[in-house]
């Protein structure tokens, strides 16, 4: 546990940090965030994350007031004084503090910057292991590519899955497709050895981990194909993989107590997961 946190312009003490009764995140979740994971002065997907979260912000018409660089240069500080050399940070921008009021029309309250770093264990590289999921219906509102604080669906799918002794829940769609993990993308590898992954048709977030694997893949020969999938096809599959900024490429060797490819880590999963740490510890 780190002991310094920023709130609304100031680096404070975590057990100081408060957010206002009103702020319209704490009131609507009307507020977007992004996670950042960093490793000894470097930031991984920095550029992909941050133009993500000012697409948010504009997608939702918040008025942000700081720069790119401002905010750049503000969460290397939060890193420093937290003295954290492996870890992540949660950035959260709120509409701002209003009286409770449903529309924002005519607000002119100032966006709420708060941010919290974590620390992360220094031997994730070779902590390797497949986990367990669970299939879900999606019930999520329609535009689950903004990343809004407005996670309740996700929350309700997490704790299920933990609750039977799973690590993820896989979002199923009305139609039978695969939409997305309740905080991850799902990859599989089918019998013609094709690495599929939905394509962004407005039904998932666009991953930023999901873009880089995705290129980083290509790069390196693998056979790549943006394509929505349906459950039977996954259960079915030679591998099943997850990506997120905090779980990086982690195999799923079981769904549904249903084993996939026997309930044993596939060879591209690892490969995958290598070739990410690779390119980002140079």
């Amino acid at each position: 546990m780190t002991n310094c946190v920023y709130v609304n312009g100031k680096f404070l003490n975590r057990s100081e940090a408060s957010v206002h009764i009103e702020d319209r995140g704490f009131n609507f979740g009307d507020a977007v965030y992004e996670v950042i994971l960093y490793n000894n002065g470097s930031f991984y997907d920095y550029d992909g994350h941050i133009n993500r979260l000012f697409k948010s912000l504009k997608l939702i018409n918040i008025k942000f007031h700081l720069s790119k660089q401002q905010l750049k240069i503000i969460i290397k500080n939060l890193f420093k004084l937290n003295r954290v050399n492996f870890g992540s940070i949660y950035i959260q921008v709120s509409r701002g503090i209003a009286d409770r009021n449903h529309s924002y029309f005519k607000l002119n309250s100032k966006p709420i910057l708060t941010m919290i770093v974590s620390k992360k264990k220094n031997n994730i590289y070779d902590d390797i292991k497949g986990v367990k999921a669970i299939t879900i219906l999606d019930n999520r509102w329609s535009r689950p590519d903004i990343k809004t604080t407005q996670l309740l669906p996700n929350v309700l799918a997490k704790t299920y899955a933990n609750e039977n002794n799973a690590f993820e829940g896989i979002f199923i769609d009305h139609e039978g497709y695969v939409t997305e993990g309740s905080s991850s993308n799902i990859w599989i590898i089918n019998n013609n050895n094709e690495i599929l992954t939905r394509e962004i048709d407005g039904k998932i977030l666009s991953g930023i981990t999901r873009k880089t694997i995705y290129q980083f893949a290509k790069n390196n020969n693998f056979k790549m194909l943006e394509k929505k999938f349906t459950k039977d096809e996954m259960l079915n599959s030679k591998e099943v993989f997850l990506t997120s900024a905090s779980s990086f490429v982690t195999p799923i060797v079981e769904i549904d107590n249903i084993k996939i490819c026997n309930g044993i880590i596939g060879k591209t999963s690892i490969e995958l997961r290598n070739l990410y740490f690779k390119n980002f510890n140079k």
